[in-house]
């Protein structure tokens, strides 16, 4: 009787033990390393900018049409209104409602755009160019005349998270700068050695 006491006792607390409440530790959500920087060398002075990314579209939906997306990404320093922009245009595709494209179609769009010209004026594909200098004023690019103009995404990855899906680059450039606040029309700088890293995001 003794015995039977005991082994009750030990299968109740075999019992108990297993069933309490085990933590369960959900695995870590990935997150996409969305590191961005800029440097470039402009009229023999040198500009970087680190530290704020930000991500925009520009989207004209046409219901029975193509409708058209441009993605731009502006790298800035913290607290500071100078900084580049740069903008990559124009994905078209025939909208089902959603108002954006698959991400099967934005992938394409950048495969095929590895080393785009610049869009000038009539010129409505490729990338612009825009750094915003110390006194707030945007110098966009342009081609021809004095300055050497080239750009190439040296590397393009498509990465996802919680946040949205975004495709994550370096770029090198260079190209000439107009800007007519200063009281010159069309004064130009020379953009040299120009490097990019940021994300553009699918939205």
């Amino acid at each position: 009787m003794k015995n039977l006491l005991i082994l009750s006792g030990v299968i109740g607390l075999v019992s108990l033990v297993a069933c309490e409440d085990h933590e369960v530790i959900p695995p870590p959500v990935p997150i996409v390393d969305l590191k961005c920087a800029c440097d470039a060398v402009i009229n023999d002075s040198t500009v970087q900018c680190t530290d704020a990314c930000r991500y925009f579209s520009n989207k004209t939906i046409v219901s029975g049409g193509l409708s058209t997306a441009k993605y731009s990404t502006t790298i800035q320093k913290n607290n500071l209104v100078h900084g580049v922009k740069l903008e990559i245009m124009t994905l078209e595709w025939s909208d089902d409602g959603s108002n954006t494209p698959t991400l099967e179609q934005w992938q394409t769009f950048f495969d095929n755009m590895m080393t785009p010209g610049y869009a000038t004026g009539s010129i409505t594909n490729g990338v612009v160019v825009t750094w915003t200098d110390p006194n707030n004023k945007n110098w966009v690019s342009d081609t021809g005349g004095v300055c050497f103009s080239d750009f190439n995404f040296v590397s393009m990855v498509q990465d996802s998270d919680t946040t949205g899906d975004y495709m994550m680059f370096e770029a090198a450039f260079n190209c000439k700068l107009k800007n007519s606040d200063y009281g010159v029309t069309d004064s130009i700088k020379c953009l040299e050695n120009g490097y990019i890293k940021s994300a553009f995001r699918l939205e």
